[in-house]
């Protein structure tokens, strides 16, 4: 079973989106403000939340969980 959070993406226009949790390889401080997810060797991903609120969802929720199919 998948487990996401929901973290808001910057914009115009702002947006939430679902964040595979594991997916996330770590969180760093983005530049200036925010937080920057790195999914991948090249992959970084800038958000709205802190580095601290994007770990207290990571380790706490909430979650959506998606059944996976058989």
């Amino acid at each position: 079973m998948a487990k996401f959070i929901v973290l808001k993406r910057p914009g115009p226009p702002t947006r939430e989106v679902l964040v595979n949790v594991a997916q996330i390889l770590t969180v760093q401080p983005g530049q200036g403000t925010g937080s920057s997810v790195l999914f991948g060797k090249d992959h970084a991903v800038n958000f709205e939340e802190d580095v601290a609120t994007v770990i207290r969802r990571i380790q706490s929720g909430p979650f959506i969980e998606s059944a996976e199919k058989k």
